[in-house]
């Protein structure tokens, strides 16, 4: 039997991603501090499916600093009232609002910069 995974994107404030699992916590909620690096995370609606979570803290704390890719990516998808500070997580989330893993096609779209398309097609 093979373990759930819960595949997301983790986005560092160097720009680098990376594919981690979720599922390998003992809650979302703690596999999400672990990958940001935080105490306490919000989420960011970016589509009807796509999420974006980020440490609550991030902003206010004495060395912020704007995690580039994600900010640029949230802003493609409509989120420009501010810039985003620190590592960010993206995931994907049910018709339940629950946290699943990303689609192969939405993993892709982050990793080769695809996920961009919806700032062009404006």
């Amino acid at each position: 039997m093979s373990a759930v995974t819960v595949q997301a994107v983790r986005v560092g404030v160097d720009g680098c991603l990376e594919v981690i699992d979720l599922g390998a916590a003992p809650s979302t909620g703690a596999a999400i501090r672990s990958a940001i690096g935080c105490r306490w995370f919000d989420v960011v609606r970016l589509t009807d499916v796509l999420d974006m979570w980020v440490d609550d803290e991030g902003a206010i704390v004495a060395d912020a600093e704007v995690n580039v890719m994600a900010t640029a990516i949230a802003r493609a998808h409509g989120a420009i009232w501010q810039p985003f500070c620190g590592v960010v997580v993206f995931a994907a989330h049910d018709g339940n609002g629950e946290t699943v893993g990303l689609s192969d096609a939405q993993k892709d779209a982050l990793l080769t910069g695809t996920v961009f398309a919806p700032m062009v097609n404006h």
